[in-house]
């Protein structure tokens, strides 16, 4: 046997070495929301356990501007000598092994930064604050000052996810099905949305830290006795998954679901990156909002915009961000570049 292979050679890792080294084989993808929202669920996972003990009447979430979640619950908390032993777990150990409630968090433990539990047991108040994956201060135990209960507080790690935030549409979703089966428990949720201030901001918020930026431009286009009012922002998401685009468009501060705005930034892509159908567009979040006098629509809902000048507007104002873009960031473009031939 070579040495490379003999028992000495091999390495046993913490739970938090292991999560955080393949923190995809866990919690799902981190460069979106997947990731997030898992982390998410893991947490309420325990209050919902005990809520189907009969031991928690009510559970609130509250998900924060700059991503922080918390998940508060009124069961009857976790004595202090076991919160340690409920948030780690000893190198050699597997998760299968935990039988504590809330087995899923030591998975947020390792993948947060930070991790705040405060909970109230049997008229004792004991806290402990973790910061990706490590304790960061003894538990702290004092006598209850409020009655019975789990508060978690925490945030998605940003040295691994690049996306921290929580898909609010699904998050929302998933938490309604659980209200559904879990009628005797008040469940209750608030998603606080972030300040933005343009599309730049819109598209920012959604693929978080990309490491390609954000390109942005807004102007004007048209005939004087027909302006077109355009902006547009566009971003790569940090992994390449071959994902489809998504493009947020909206006509007359209208949402719509396509048309030729939305084929404006797609032909305006192809031609930046001189890419032939959906290579460029892969793993692309975009936005562009369009304003002009009289806009035709199609359909009975007045969803897709059909007006045909609209289309040369949106990929003039596409290309214009995206090479000013290139200006302002080569390395980032160039690697764009590299990633489209690759497909």
């Amino acid at each position: 046997m070579t040495d490379e292979h003999c028992a000495d050679a091999v390495q046993i890792l913490s739970l938090r070495e292991v999560v955080r080294k393949r923190p995809a084989m866990y919690v799902g993808g981190t460069d979106e929301g997947t990731g997030p929202l898992h982390l998410l669920l893991d947490v309420l996972a325990g209050a919902v356990e005990l809520a189907v003990r009969g031991r928690c009447t009510r559970i609130d979430i509250v998900v924060e501007a700059d991503d922080h979640i918390t998940v508060a619950d009124d069961g009857p908390g976790i004595p202090a000598a076991a919160l340690v032993d409920l948030l780690e777990v000893p190198a050699g150990r597997t998760r299968g092994e935990l039988t504590f409630l809330c087995s899923d968090l030591p998975l947020a433990v390792a993948l947060c930064d930070p991790l705040e539990i405060d909970t109230v047991h049997a008229g004792e108040q004991a806290s402990v604050v973790y910061a990706a994956g490590l304790q960061r201060a003894p538990v702290r135990v004092a006598p209850a000052a409020r009655s019975s209960g789990t508060r978690i507080r925490f945030r998605p790690d940003p040295h691994i996810f690049q996306c921290t935030r929580v898909p609010r549409a699904e998050a929302a979703r998933r938490l309604a099905d659980l209200a559904f089966v879990l009628p005797a428990v008040s469940l209750s949720w608030t998603f606080a949305e972030p300040r933005v201030a343009n599309l730049a901001d819109r598209v920012r918020v959604e693929v978080g830290a990309s490491p390609f930026g954000v390109a942005h431009h807004h102007g004007a286009y048209g005939t004087g006795e027909r302006p077109i009012a355009v902006e547009v922002a566009l971003a790569w998401r940090a992994e390449p998954r071959g994902r489809p685009p998504q493009i947020h468009a909206f006509a007359n501060l209208r949402p719509s679901a396509g048309g030729q705005h939305v084929l404006g930034v797609a032909a305006g892509v192809r031609r930046f990156l001189k890419a032939r159908g959906d290579r460029g567009l892969h793993d692309l979040v975009a936005a562009v909002a369009v304003q002009l006098t009289d806009p035709r629509f199609r359909g009975a809902s007045q969803s897709v915009l059909l007006d045909a000048g609209v289309r040369a507007a949106v990929k003039q104002a596409t290309l214009i961000a995206l090479m000013s873009w290139a200006v302002r960031d080569p390395e980032a473009v160039e690697a764009l570049h590299r990633r489209t031939r690759a497909r």
